[in-house]
């Protein structure tokens, strides 16, 4: 089975580069003077309908002609380094004629082109190259079949663990190909900077990893929210520094190349920086709560008239959307706090205590069972409980998703956050004080650049990401 088999996944995955970026990529790549061009072998991994192949045959050819080369001769030459790999037997042929077309515009004899029709993620060289320059298909790991997940993750050392995508392969392999002094142009997703499980990924790319563009505002592919980049990787390259440019902003960084850590960061980095203290030295932001079955405990307010469940079992339920929107809504609550600590209510008690809220629940009876739930809950109970024990306190709340401003609601202590980001302190610093750091535009400019891209606009962030947030001690947000 291939990852083409699912014509949805492979609409998706089928987008191709366009003819301004192609030109940008083989600049970058320094595909450009005959010196750099005759003689070098290039590679496309995954050419779809040709664009960036295209681009290198019509370099590659008048690179010779330059030189006086014969078209007998180049036509041998172009069969002799020119590579390119893909999967669909429909654009593989297109590209076959397309290059046919280029040859014949310039009066060449017949080219055998080597252009294979393979996974490329399984295709077996002795050979390397010296760019390869391509764009890999993006493919979300919820959109990978199993069987391509299990060969992924026993084959490719950026797919061993967690929710990888596609991708990643392509560009393990691409690199696996290069010769010693060979250069990788990539056009990918921007999220393999920040995202957790493309942690291998980067660890392969940090030591060689020369330039990387990135357009944080705007949109390469038509319907595709994924923002885009492109880097660079020579493998000869020692440089203590990487070139970030941000096309979006017109801004270039350099950024020191053992910075590059867990999420990378592109800005501009200080100097003579005074002391910083770290947002999860002081507060601890959180999860929400995760019943794992929203649509049993969360209910309307008719609903709460409606099915008289006991009130004592009731907490307000809010969420960053129903803040924003000020709708009213209750979760059931089968806990209790005594003396600040989380406490759990015994079956035969709930049953007995609670027999219109156990009436109401046992309609959801196969679904709660169902749930991957913690190894002790009952069925009556959350899946998960880690995100309880400190709940019942006043608090903060906002969205994993951030477009133009940080929106954090201040929520009470009987207050049951089921989606979102919750913050509470942990020393003896104020919620005050964690909600003008949250609301400040350092904090803003930080999201931006560790957050993952969701579309041109928004990113996602994570509770890691407001914990390990850092800021100067002289910052008026931290004074009381």
């Amino acid at each position: 089975m291939t990852i083409l088999d699912n014509e949805q996944v492979k609409k998706k995955c089928q987008r191709f580069t366009p003819d301004e970026t192609v030109i940008e990529m083989f600049e970058m790549a320094g595909f450009s003077s005959p010196r750099d061009i005759i003689g070098k072998k290039f590679l496309d991994n995954s050419f779809g309908t040709g664009n960036i192949l295209a681009e290198a045959v019509e370099r590659y050819i008048k690179a010779c002609e330059q030189l006086g080369l014969l078209p007998a001769d180049i036509s041998e030459m172009l069969q002799r380094d020119i590579y390119g790999i893909e999967l669909d037997e429909q654009l593989y042929s297109l590209c076959f004629a397309r290059l046919d077309a280029i040859a014949n515009k310039y009066h060449l004899p017949k080219v055998r082109w080597n252009l294979i029709h393979a996974d490329a993620l399984k295709w077996e060289t002795n050979g390397k190259f010296d760019y390869i320059v391509g764009n890999p298909p993006y493919v979300a790991y919820r959109e990978i079949d199993d069987e391509n997940r299990k060969y992924l993750r026993e084959n490719y050392k950026s797919c061993g663990r967690g929710k990888f995508d596609y991708c990643y392969a392509f560009i393990e392999k691409a690199i696996d190909l290069l010769s010693e002094r060979g250069v990788l142009v990539q056009l990918v997703p921007n999220n393999i900077y920040k995202n957790v499980f493309a942690e291998d990924l980067r660890n392969m790319l940090r030591p060689h990893i020369t330039r990387i563009d990135i357009f944080p505002a705007q949109k390469l592919f038509k319907d595709v929210l994924t923002s885009t980049s492109i880097f660079v990787y020579e493998r000869s390259s020692q440089n203590e520094e990487v070139l970030c440019k941000d096309i979006t902003s017109k801004r270039d960084y350099r950024i020191k190349r053992d910075s590059l850590i867990g999420k990378w960061m592109f800005r501009e980095q200080a100097v003579n920086c005074r002391a910083t203290c770290r947002f999860g030295d002081y507060f601890n932001a959180s999860s929400s709560v995760a019943t794992l079955l929203n649509e049993a405990f969360i209910i309307t307010q008719s609903d709460k008239v409606s099915l008289n469940i006991e009130e004592t079992l009731l907490r307000p339920a809010v969420s960053p959307k129903s803040k924003h929107f000020k709708r009213t809504e209750y979760i059931i609550f089968p806990y209790f706090y005594e003396e600040g600590r989380l406490c759990r209510i015994k079956p035969e008690i709930f049953e007995k205590k609670y027999p219109r809220a156990t009436d109401y629940l046992k309609q959801f009876h196969d679904k709660l069972n169902a749930r991957k739930a913690d190894k002790n809950a009952q069925w009556y109970e959350y899946g998960r409980s880690q995100a309880l024990q400190h709940l019942n306190q006043e608090k903060l709340l906002l969205s994993t998703v951030v477009t133009n401003t940080v929106e954090v609601y201040r929520i009470g202590a009987q207050e049951i956050p089921y989606t979102g980001i919750y913050i509470v302190p942990t020393k003896d610093k104020s919620i005050d004080l964690a909600e003008k750091v949250l609301k400040s535009k350092r904090f803003m400019d930080y999201i931006k650049e560790i957050g993952i891209s969701v579309n041109g606009k928004s990113v996602r962030i994570t509770c890691g990401d407001i914990n390990n947030y850092e800021f100067e001690m002289e910052d008026p947000a931290w004074k009381n």
